[in-house]
């Protein structure tokens, strides 16, 4: 069966993205697009191409509408000027019906139809009421979308501990789950939440760049606690390992320690030969 060629398009940062047929134009990533959506005409950002196969396509594939003007450009420039105003008036509602809830960003739809309000809050929010102000206020159609400390990092930027933007408001288009296995995969469990934490309050998003190479090296090596035989030092057991380096600590059966080398000593070496690269069994030869 014949793929699709398919643009990925985002309206919003804090937005999922969207699948448009890119044919009859010549787009390129970063570039504006106009599109029609189930609910109206929306400007979005080209953020990846790809082939997809019918049968995974949620909805009939739209087409690109047109490429955005100079007219366009400068209507959005002058919505983009009042998008203070807005949130300002918005975050004013919020206070005056003492709703647990943050304003974040406004969007109004190309087609000025619609407004939506981007907010966080730690629980549940009944915000009807507030749509009734809005909707009275803006004679729009008002939308409110709940969305993640992440999003909000993501939309507004900042610099991260190490010195450099933000990975999310800057290149990452879609971040698999951030866990706290992967602290523990890598050895990172003396450091603590807070040192591994973002801007936003969660796990770093880095911890999960070399989380395969970890999770595929250490499949190799025998887990700490476990007993293996050695060649050198006999019976013994395994008390630290450095998955980087390949290297295991082990206490042979004379309490020495000792460091043995499992396959090379490359620091993220893909080739890692060491161990059986299965689950370590209760007794196991090393190289």
């Amino acid at each position: 069966m014949s793929s699709v060629r398919v643009a990925e398009v985002q309206f919003h940062p804090w937005d999922r993205s969207y699948f448009f047929d890119p044919a009859g134009f010549d787009v390129k990533l970063g570039d504006r697009v106009i599109v029609e959506t189930s609910i109206g005409q929306e400007l979005g950002k080209i953020i990846g191409f790809g082939d997809v196969a019918p049968h995974e396509l949620e909805a009939p594939l739209q087409p690109i509408l047109r490429i955005p003007n100079s007219s366009d450009h400068e209507l959005l420039k002058s919505r983009q000027a009042r998008k203070v105003e807005y949130l300002d008036q918005a975050r004013d509602y919020v206070r005056n019906l003492n709703l647990p809830m943050k304003m974040i960003d406004v969007v109004i739809s190309f087609d000025d139809k619609r407004m939506t309000f981007a907010f966080t809050a730690n629980s549940r929010v009944d915000f009807r009421e507030l749509v009734k102000m809005l909707n009275t206020a803006y004679r729009r159609q008002i939308r409110l979308q709940q969305i993640g400390s992440r999003d909000v990092v993501a939309e507004m930027g900042g610099i991260g501990p190490c010195g450099r933007e933000t990975c999310c408001s800057t290149w990452i288009k879609k971040l698999d789950n951030v866990s706290s296995d992967l602290i523990h995969m890598q050895g990172l469990d003396y450091r603590g939440t807070e040192r591994l934490s973002g801007l936003c309050g969660r796990l770093k998003c880095c911890l999960a760049y070399e989380s395969e190479g970890y999770r595929m090296c250490s499949s190799k090596m025998p887990e700490v606690g476990a007993i293996i035989r050695t060649k050198q030092y006999g019976i013994s057991k395994v008390i630290s390992r450095n998955i980087l380096t390949h290297v295991i600590t082990i206490q042979a059966e004379n309490g020495e320690r000792k460091e043995v080398t499992l396959g090379c000593s490359k620091v993220g070496c893909s080739g890692c030969n060491g161990g059986c690269g299965s689950k370590p069994k209760k007794e196991q030869t090393t190289v």
